[in-house]
This record gives structure tokens, C-alpha cells and sequence, in this order.
């Protein structure tokens, strides 16, 4: 299978190559134990050899083979395995890229939003402070009055008291 068939793969079925291949490893740790378990009772050198340095030569066959072949599986497994986390890495930094631009969207949004509504925020709230500093003034300036109408009211009567005096 090529880099290019497997990126058009998904998920699942990359995950379905990597059970086959886990499958097909454990098919050939088990004949390679079957071997082991043959080579240990001596069948297979007692059938097959004539002499021990022919039972030697077969038993290195086998185990080379064996060994090819689990080496094999293996990098086949890694390969498999190297490719699928790439793809789902690619997929992770898409999906993140696109949550940030969506985010970044959202948020320009919102600031077209807010900075439209600022000058009437704005104005509200010039307006309000107006009215509270005039209302504030009036409320000043009826207490200067007030204090000013006492003054006075106070000298017309302390007036007439001096005259009296004098």
C-alpha cells in the first residue's frame, strides 16, 4: 500500500490495518512457537537430518525465516503505525486551526459590535453626567440662596439691634 492510499484512509480503517497486522503477528509468534516447541522435542531434526550438522543447517533456515518474517510484520506494524499517527496529527492541527479561526472570527465580531455601540453608550452616558451636573448645580445654587436670604435675614436683624446700641 502506498503513503498515498494511506492517507486517504481513515480512521477506522487504519485501525482495522493495524489489527490485521496485530492478528498476523500473532499467527506468526504462534507458528514460531509451534517451531520452537518442534525444535525442542527434536522432531524436526530427527526427521528431517541425517547428521547433526545437517539438522543444524535446517534449524538456522528456519529460525532465519522466522526472523525475516517477524522483523518484517514488525516494520510493516511501525510503518502502518508511523503513517496513522501523522494522519491524525494532520487532522488534530486542522481541526485546532479551524476552532482558531472561528474564535478569532467570533471574537472580530464582537468587537464590531462593541465599537458600534460606543458612541451611543458614549452619548448616554455624557448625557446622564449632564444631567446629574446640572441638577447638581441647581441644588448648589438654591443652597448658596438659602444661605445668602439667612445672611442677609440675620443682619437686618442683628441691624436694627446695633442701631439700638449706638
Amino acid at each position: 500500500m502506498t503513503d498515498r492510499e494511506l492517507r486517504k484512509l481513515s480512521r477506522a480503517e487504519l485501525l482495522g490495518l493495524l489489527l490485521e497486522e496485530s492478528r498476523e503477528n500473532e499467527r506468526l509468534r504462534e507458528q514460531l512457537n509451534q517451531a520452537n516447541q518442534a525444535l525442542i522435542g527434536k522432531n524436526i531434526a530427527l526427521t528431517k537430518a541425517g547428521s547433526i550438522a545437517e539438522a543444524a543447517l535446517a534449524l538456522n533456515g528456519v529460525f532465519n525465516a522466522a526472523e525475516q518474517a517477524a522483523q518484517q510484520h514488525l516494520d510493516n506494524i511501525q510503518r502502518i503505525s508511523s503513517w496513522a499517527q501523522q494522519i491524525l496529527c494532520q487532522r488534530m492541527e486542522d481541526e485546532a486551526r479551524q476552532k482558531a479561526e472561528e474564535t478569532l472570527t467570533e471574537t472580530r465580531r464582537r468587537c464590531s459590535r462593541m465599537e458600534a455601540e460606543a458612541p451611543a453608550k458614549c452619548e448616554e452616558m455624557t448625557a446622564s453626567a449632564q444631567q446629574q451636573s446640572s441638577a447638581y448645580w441647581e441644588d448648589v445654587q438654591r443652597q448658596v440662596e438659602a444661605f445668602c436670604a439667612q445672611r442677609d435675614a440675620l443682619r437686618e436683624l442683628i441691624s436694627p439691634a446695633e442701631k439700638d446700641k449706638a
